[in-house]
């Protein structure tokens, strides 16, 4: 009787019909893809951008180097110029906070290398020279120092070392990673003009030998 009642009101039916109805398991289907699709693409986007903003390093570095190489005299105003034109290579990212240590290296009577002079410089923070002259420059790498080209460059001449910091701060994976990430990326280059790169006062009456 039950069976019957249920045949008459047509519920068997409608149950059929639920189960071979597949609309509603497509809208389920595209509910569990999309957040998968969604971090796919704003995990590419972030690299993307982050493999960008080393490349800029990369360029910005080297250029700086290049740069300083080419100069006989360098002043703090010279190397305030110099490094707002390279700076400008990390644009629109914020600059405030790159770091960048600009040294001049020597050899000294053991052949070991020491810092000849170096300057510290930053947008917005004004601070020590980062390294004090005369004392051992360890960054070199061990590649450079044991290749005899490399120091036939350091025979009696400087070779110039600029080291960048750049914090890169993602767009989208904030959320996730809370500190920035370092890029660190550093350029060396032999004067061009001189045998020494000097560092000087604004005026040039002082000058590194």
């Amino acid at each position: 009787m039950f069976s019957r009642l249920m045949k008459k009101l047509g519920v068997y039916r409608s149950i059929r019909a639920a189960i071979h109805c597949r609309s509603g398991m497509a809208a389920t289907e595209f509910a569990l893809l999309v957040p998968i699709m969604a971090v796919l693409f704003f995990g590419i986007l972030e690299l993307s951008e982050g493999m960008t903003a080393n490349r800029r390093v990369a360029v910005a570095v080297n250029s700086a180097a290049d740069l300083a190489a080419q100069s006989e005299l360098l002043s703090p105003t010279d190397i305030d110029g110099l490094m707002e034109s390279v700076i400008a290579i990390l644009e629109p990212a914020q600059t405030n906070s790159v770091d960048i240590n600009l040294v001049s290296v020597i050899l000294d009577a053991d052949g070991d290398p020491i810092v000849h002079w170096s300057v510290h410089w930053n947008e917005d923070v004004k601070s020590d020279d980062p390294y004090t002259e005369g004392e051992d420059y360890t960054k070199l790498t061990e590649e450079f120092m044991q290749n005899p080209n490399g120091l036939i460059q350091l025979q009696n001449r400087s070779i110039i070392v600029v080291e960048m910091s750049y914090p890169y701060n993602p767009q989208f994976a904030k959320w996730f990673v809370s500190d920035p990430i370092q890029f660190d990326r550093s350029a060396k280059r032999a004067p061009r003009r001189a045998t020494r790169v000097q560092l000087c006062n604004d005026s040039y009456t002082s000058c590194t030998t």
